[in-house]
C-alpha cells in the first residue's frame, strides 16, 4: 500500500540504531522491489563527511541493503534531555573536536533543514516522473 519508503537512522556510538538494522534486514526484499532511500543522521555528518559515510557503508555491510539514495544530516547535541552521565560524555567528546558547543544548560541543533527538504522533494518528484522506456 505505498509507492516508495525512507528509512532514517540515527547514528549512536558509531553505528545506526540495532532496532532500524532489523527492520531492514527483515524487510530487505521489500526495499529493494520499491524506490527507497537511507536518511542517516549523525554528528560526524557536521563536519566530517567521510566518516558519516563509513557508517553508512558499515550499515550497508550489516544489513546488506545498498539504497540508490543516501541523505547524510547532522542531528542535535541536546543537553538538556540527557542524564547526568551522557551529558558529560557528550560534551567531552565535542570538547574533544575542537566544538565550542560545551554549554551543558542549552541545545545544539544542527540539521539543516532546508536539506533535509530538499533531499525529500527529490526522492518524491521520481514517482512523478513517467516510468523509463525499455
Amino acid at each position: 500500500g505505498y509507492d516508495g519508503v525512507i528509512v532514517a537512522a540515527s547514528v549512536h556510538v558509531g553505528k545506526h540504531e540495532g532496532y532500524v538494522a532489523d527492520f531492514v534486514k527483515k524487510n530487505r526484499a521489500e526495499l529493494e522491489r520499491l524506490p527507497s532511500a537511507l536518511v542517516s543522521v549523525s554528528m560526524a555528518a557536521h563536519g566530517d563527511e567521510q566518516t558519516a559515510e563509513g557508517y553508512v557503508e558499515k550499515f550497508e555491510q550489516d544489513t546488506g541493503w545498498r539504497p540508490a539514495h543516501v541523505g547524510l544530516f547532522a542531528g542535535a547535541v541536546l543537553y538538556t534531555h540527557y542524564g547526568f552521565i551522557k551529558k558529560h560524555v557528550m560534551k567531552k567528546i565535542a570538547s574533544d573536536k575542537g566544538s565550542p558547543d560545551t554549554d551543558t544548560s542549552r541545545d545544539y541543533v544542527y540539521t539543516e533543514w532546508d536539506g533535509v527538504r530538499r533531499f525529500t522533494e527529490d526522492f518524491l518528484a521520481r514517482f512523478a516522473e513517467p516510468p523509463a522506456q525499455p
